[in-house]
């Protein structure tokens, strides 16, 4: 297996029928690779695992007060800040019912706020700096374009207050909380900040939260944050065929949780539409998909021959 981290070259224009591209990053780069002349013109078979707009929805049943209201608010937290938010996986829309929002975006701020940013070697730090100063960069013109459809909860994407460190020469970022008081303007559905960043938006029925879900054309990841059986059944098959994997969270199985940007090994990881429509790991269906199958007609004895006798009447 080969892995290349940088410019390529000239590589891509030496493929050939009987390889296989594989990516993960950015939709717009893979969406680049996938249209590269000699991908398209030879058929390469192109394997994408690129970033997405996830979501997590904070069922109507997990009011304030309740273990699944509490959850959502830590799962949140920690997806805005883990590896400051530079995962493909992570949760870039809180989609909450209407007469919750307060209350969501009232807990993630007192949560936020006792996020210290700084050195990772030093005592109480809880996260880092981003990968560099053009990442950090990029961040904030993402945060610039969503605030035309949103307001600044939390956060100041030009002053962090650093633990051990410099402010202004590091890639240091402030968590940024934003609300979109209007769910269905484009920008929170389309602009993903690689960052520690997430909207929280409302909705008013359980079907209006999967429509807004579907409005990210495509995702790796997605949870569902509720205590109803029922409701989480209906909503599954839903946001299903949007999603590669989604998470059902509730005090039932949260001690078990990998949680929402963990999926185990077993699991496939990849998903449709924006998100690449690839996929990765998922046991032997994720080796599978790098593989070529022919189907090969024949009398029993070649069968025989080629299976070492493991061929059945």
């Amino acid at each position: 297996m080969q892995f290349l981290c940088g410019g390529v070259g000239d590589l891509l224009e030496h493929l050939t029928e009987q390889d296989l591209l594989s990516f993960t990053g950015s939709a717009a780069t893979a969406h680049l690779l996938r249209n590269h002349g000699t991908v398209t013109s030879r058929a390469v078979r192109f394997n994408a695992e690129a970033d997405s707009l996830n979501c997590s929805i904070l069922g109507p049943d997990a009011v304030p007060g309740t273990p699944e209201f509490d959850l959502y608010v830590d799962q949140a937290v920690t997806e805005m800040t883990v590896k400051a938010g530079q995962k493909c996986t992570a949760i870039r829309r809180a989609l909450v019912p209407a007469p919750a929002v307060e209350a969501v975006l009232e807990a993630l701020t007192d949560r936020l706020g006792r996020v210290t940013v700084g050195n990772p070697a030093a005592d109480g730090v809880r996260m880092g700096a981003l990968a560099g100063v053009d990442q950090r960069d990029e961040v904030r013109h993402a945060v610039a374009a969503l605030e035309g459809s949103t307001k600044r909860v939390f956060g100041d994407p030009y002053r962090v207050d650093t633990v051990d460190a410099d402010p202004e020469r590091g890639a240091f970022l402030s968590p940024i909380l934003l609300h979109g008081p209007d769910p269905d303007r484009a920008e929170p559905h389309e602009v993903e900040p690689f960052g520690p960043v997430a909207t929280v938006l409302p909705y008013d029925r359980p079907e209006d939260a999967v429509r807004l879900a579907a409005r990210g054309k495509g995702s790796l990841a997605g949870s569902l944050v509720t205590a109803d059986a029922e409701l989480a059944s209906r909503m599954v098959l839903d946001l299903a065929p949007w999603h590669g994997r989604i998470l059902v969270l509730s005090e039932q199985d949260a001690a078990e949780s990998t949680g929402h940007g963990s999926p185990l090994p077993q699991l496939v990881h990849g998903g449709p539409g924006r998100a690449g429509g690839g996929e990765e790991m998922g046991g032997l269906r994720g080796v599978l998909h790098h593989m070529q199958r022919s189907a090969v007609q024949a009398g029993l004895g070649v069968l025989d021959a080629l299976t070492g006798g493991r061929t059945s009447g």
